[in-house]
């Protein structure tokens, strides 16, 4: 089998204490294999943009596999 990338997308967590619970936002389109600089500076971005705070991001990369 062969494993090749299809996409990525940085999913961001938020901390809502006021309702208390995590709000989900992704972001589609990123870059194959992101550096961890690359990531935290993209959610310093975004936490300087946001009301809420931010708890957690993770990135999610899928794959195809073909014979």
């Amino acid at each position: 089998m062969q494993k090749e990338w299809a996409e990525s997308r940085v999913e961001v967590y938020f901390e809502d204490v006021a309702n208390e619970r995590l709000v989900r936002r992704s972001f589609n389109g990123a870059l194959h294999s992101p550096t961890n600089e690359q990531i935290t500076a993209f959610t310093q971005a975004i936490d300087t943009v946001s009301e809420l705070p931010v708890s957690e991001t993770v990135l999610v990369e899928e794959y195809r596999y073909s014979l």
